[in-house]
């Protein structure tokens, strides 16, 4: 923030002192949750002290007594109080709140001013005399074209000019109750350029609209732009998301802040769709490109003209020129089916599909290959193909890898253990037991680790438990859901583990088989 040596011309557009009515705001809306009963004791007799309308009365007698902390309905003023006996410590009995109250310049009968109030109401001392404190803390003021704050300083107690409109709600009054004083706001606006500028939609965006009149004092078009069906614009201004340079917020007619003609926004408007910051860029930008899509291809295609899937897409356009492309994401957008909703998907299957083609050897130069009339049907086919070929060559690995595996075969007590024969008994076993084994298969195809099946010998395909040998040493023994072995299947372990694995000659076979070169 910028230092500034005087404000006075600034200071003139605001009140000079606490209106009655920011009292009554403070009192009725803000504190209406502070409103404590002091009680205390005389003989037998209670008596009350209430702190919004400052009056005392007998409260209990006896036995029928308010209790320290209860709520209660004021006898005299009917409001709702909390009780405190007025013995107990108060030390901490502050309440304290932020609010934003909104005038009419003083002095500009077109600008709105609004103040940042931090209020206080302290308890600590003497409840009897207990007063509302209020200092303003950030002050706005809203003229047509331009916007300012200045924020105080509490150490120096000096005013300081903000660089940019923001809210105190997010900053320092974070940690504090905070509300806007919404009848000032109608007040203000009234009879000035703000009057219609829709501000009552963006109270979510905007809590207390600082943020929103700054908007609307800068880009007259906030009005229009709402009241045409365009205010996920507003939104993402307000929320500071990306507008992709989508409209010019300077323009003085919607066809110029939309960079659209009256032919144009009326088609836009009969399109019947939510038309966004990223569709308008969309549409823009296929235009500057000589291709002229309706609003709701533009929609449909807007993802694809950010910069990743534009930096994406280039290296694609060797196969086809970038109408092709756009043409062919739309055919398969306009399918009807629910396995894309965005072109962005599209482009993202079209390059995993391209690249698979490629490893497949098929021809891209013809027409069917490139731009499969069912782009999803022909990923999942290329995909199955690529999965085969794969484990294909896993399978050769695992093949030349068995006949050493096989010497490990071992049965005991009703069970036996044996190597795993390919991938897809890999897959079984872990689909069947619900673990991770499946996801081994490059690893025991290139001698990482060693994955055996151990089985009951009455059903020898029924998987049952799974083991991993890594360097003499089993580092895994897990069955369904990767439960331990039961006492029965680790005593066949460790006998699996004495007869094959801790022998010097099976020692030497293993760490043979792990130096296996395939």
């Amino acid at each position: 923030m910028s230092k500034a040596n005087d404000h006075q011309e600034f200071f003139t557009h605001f009140p000079q002192t606490v209106s009655q009515a920011v009292v009554d705001f403070a009192i009725n809306t803000v504190f209406l949750s502070s409103r404590y009963l002091f009680v205390r004791r005389i003989g037998k007799e209670q008596y009350g002290y209430c702190t919004h309308c400052r009056q005392e009365y007998l409260t209990g007698l006896g036995a029928s007594y308010l209790r320290h902390g209860e709520s209660w309905q004021c006898m005299k003023c009917k409001s709702l109080v909390i009780v405190k006996a007025s013995g107990i410590s108060r030390k901490r009995l502050i309440d304290n709140a932020y609010f934003v109250w909104y005038e009419k310049s003083a002095v500009n009968p077109e600008a709105i001013v609004a103040l940042g109030i931090y209020a206080v109401r302290d308890y600590r001392g003497d409840y009897y005399k207990i007063e509302t404190e209020f200092k303003t803390v950030a002050m706005y003021l809203f003229e047509p074209g331009k916007s300012r704050m200045l924020r105080r300083d509490y150490w120096a107690e000096r005013w300081y000019e903000a660089k940019s409109i923001f809210s105190e709600f997010d900053h320092s009054m974070k940690s504090v109750r905070c509300y806007l004083a919404l009848e000032s706001v109608i007040a203000a606006v009234k009879g000035t350029p703000f009057q219609y500028s829709t501000w009552g939609k963006y109270t979510e965006q905007s809590p207390d609209l600082v943020k929103f009149f700054d908007l609307a004092a800068k880009y007259p078009c906030v009005e229009y732009l709402t009241k045409l069906g365009l205010r996920s614009f507003v939104d993402a201004k307000l929320c500071g998301y990306n507008t992709y340079g989508a409209i010019n917020w300077r323009g003085k007619t919607m066809e110029k802040v939309l960079r659209l003609s009256k032919a144009e926004i009326k088609e836009m408007r009969s399109a019947r769709l939510t038309v966004n910051p990223i569709t308008l860029h969309s549409y823009h930008f296929f235009k500057r490109k000589g291709l002229r899509l309706t609003f709701k291809q533009a929609h449909l295609m807007g993802g694809l003209t950010t910069k990743y899937y534009t930096d994406m897409l280039k290296p694609l356009l060797q196969y086809g020129t970038f109408e092709r492309v756009v043409r062919y994401f739309l055919k398969q957008l306009e399918r009807g089916e629910r396995h894309y909703s965005t072109a962005g998907q599209i482009l993202t299957t079209w390059r995993d599909y391209l690249k698979e083609c490629q490893e497949l050897g098929m021809d891209l130069s013809q027409e069917h290959v490139l731009f499969p009339n069912n782009l999803h049907a022909a990923h999942l086919k290329t995909t199955a193909k690529i999965k085969i070929k794969r484990d294909e060559a896993l399978n050769a690995l695992i093949a030349k890898r068995l006949p050493k595996l096989e010497k490990y075969t071992f049965e005991k007590d009703g069970l036996f253990i044996r190597p795993a024969k390919d991938s897809s008994e890999l897959f079984l076993e872990g689909k069947a037991l619900q673990h991770c084994v499946g996801q081994y298969a490059k690893r025991y195809a290139e001698g990482q680790s060693d994955l055996f099946f151990i089985r009951r010998s009455d059903e020898p395909d029924k998987p049952f438990y799974t083991v991993e040998v890594v360097g003499n040493k089993i580092t895994q023994a897990y069955g369904y859901r990767n439960c331990l072995p039961t006492p029965e299947v680790q005593a066949f372990i460790d006998a699996f583990k004495a007869e094959k694995l801790m022998k010097k000659k099976g020692r030497n076979r293993i760490t043979e088989l792990q130096g296996v070169a395939v």
